[in-house]
């Protein structure tokens, strides 16, 4: 005799859901995370990241690190999309000018209910810069920043050295003009062969550019408290200028600069055809791998005013956990993981990163005293006392952009730079609705 209808039914449902439950728990044990490295690549960072995976996993049987590599720019919107659709991944990286608007949405879990408060208390306090004060709220804590970024001037210390430049007497913006002359070469018809000072004013892949430190030398930040832009004053005029001049003045910044993205710089820096640039500390690995380790070097902008040096911009990306998925726990554990101990290290050695807790470069002394590692322990300083990040309570997306439109106007169209600085405002302000 058959079973009854209702037992069938029954027994299906039944199996349906071990079924359900066996995937759970399979799913479980799989980690998504969404950064814009890739472990299968061969950049320094994505071979630090690789080998944090493995170690993780080998600790951790039966857990899976399943990385989806993602475009950098698009990487944060489209997480958010896929918050509100309910199924995003279970670890993200989030580009510094969008932290606020990923807050807002209540997207990350708190590290601090799932991991950090069993953390010693001398582990938190170290770690409690401006980095952590963009990620935490209180005694809630959702990110913890990684591939920590810090703006100055990258150099080729071989042209340094055989124009006679020391970069230790950099230190104010008439030795650094003097210094780009004197590393800028011509050929015997004339054209200039290597520029002294490489500068990007493309709207496409926008830095910060150098005359955001001055600004924040004198005015602390680059906002009013409403989010507003405060650009279009004296100080930004001056420092507009300062910036146009290495092109139209000095001859040190090619006029190409107003087409060159961020991109185009290390490009131009890897093939001899700059001697100094602004650009990115996290990206020296790189370009240490191309040109060779002794011929990078990294040094803090100008001093204006009688200081030493100019605060510059900090960037870097917050790695949260989704607080929607199922696994929070484990997903928590993988950014601990992740972020301290050997894998702090192993973000320096390998990846060539500034770590997460200031007491792992203090343990390699032997590492940094190397010149080619000289850079870590510059950019550290920087992030110390010498370093601004936006706030989060707004966002600033498209402010290098703005910025950039002003210097094109200036060096193409001999636009007046108080004009461009107010169009810039303007711009700015419009877009993000202030």
């Amino acid at each position: 005799m058959g079973l009854g209808k209702g037992i069938r039914a029954a027994l299906g449902a039944a199996i349906v859901g071990v079924g359900t439950l066996l995937a759970d728990a399979a799913a479980a044990q799989t980690l998504r995370m969404w950064t814009f490295l890739n472990p299968a690549g061969n950049a320094p960072r994505e071979k630090a990241l690789a080998e944090i995976i493995r170690k993780f996993e080998a600790a951790n049987p039966g857990v899976k690190v399943s990385v989806e590599p993602q475009v950098w720019d698009q990487l944060t919107p489209k997480f958010l999309a896929a918050h509100r659709a309910g199924n995003a991944p279970d670890l993200v990286w989030v580009n510094t000018d969008l932290l606020g608007d990923v807050l807002k949405n209540n997207s990350l879990a708190d590290l601090n209910e799932l991991v950090i408060s069993k953390w010693p208390a001398a582990a938190v306090a170290e770690r409690k810069d401006g980095y952590w004060s963009r990620c935490s709220n209180g005694d809630k804590v959702y990110c913890l920043f990684h591939s920590r970024n810090y703006y100055g001037v990258i150099y080729r210390t071989d042209f340094l050295k055989q124009a006679g430049v020391d970069p230790a007497t950099l230190a104010t913006w008439p030795a650094f003009i003097e210094a780009a002359k004197k590393l800028t070469v011509k050929d015997a018809s004339g054209n200039v062969t290597r520029w002294g000072f490489g500068q990007q004013f493309s709207e496409d892949r926008a830095d910060s550019q150098m005359m955001t430190s001055l600004l924040l030398s004198r005015q602390g930040d680059l906002f009013d408290e409403k989010g507003r832009a405060k650009w279009s004053n004296p100080t930004g005029i001056e420092a507009l200028k300062l910036q146009t001049d290495m092109v139209t003045v000095h001859g040190v910044t090619p006029r190409q600069a107003v087409t060159w993205s961020a991109e185009d710089l290390y490009e131009q820096f890897a093939a001899g055809r700059i001697a100094m640039f602004n650009g990115a500390v996290v990206r020296i690995s790189t370009m240490q791998a191309k040109v060779g380790n002794d011929n990078v070097g990294f040094m803090i902008w100008p001093g204006i005013d009688g200081k030493p040096h100019s605060p510059a911009v900090m960037a870097g990306w917050a790695v949260g956990v989704w607080s929607g998925g199922r696994n929070k726990a484990i997903a928590a554990k993988f950014l601990e993981h992740m972020s301290v101990g050997e894998s702090d290290r192993l973000w320096v050695e390998v990846g060539g990163q500034l770590p997460g807790a200031p007491s792992t470069l203090d343990g390699m002394k032997a590492f940094t005293a190397l010149p080619a590692n000289a850079y870590l322990t510059t950019a550290a300083l920087g992030v110390a006392k010498y370093g601004w990040i936006p706030s989060v309570e707004y966002g600033v997306g498209g402010y290098r952009q703005a910025l950039n439109k002003a210097a094109q106007d200036v060096i193409v169209g001999n636009v007046d730079p108080k004009a461009a600085l107010d169009a810039a405002e303007r711009r700015f302000n419009q877009q993000n609705n202030r």
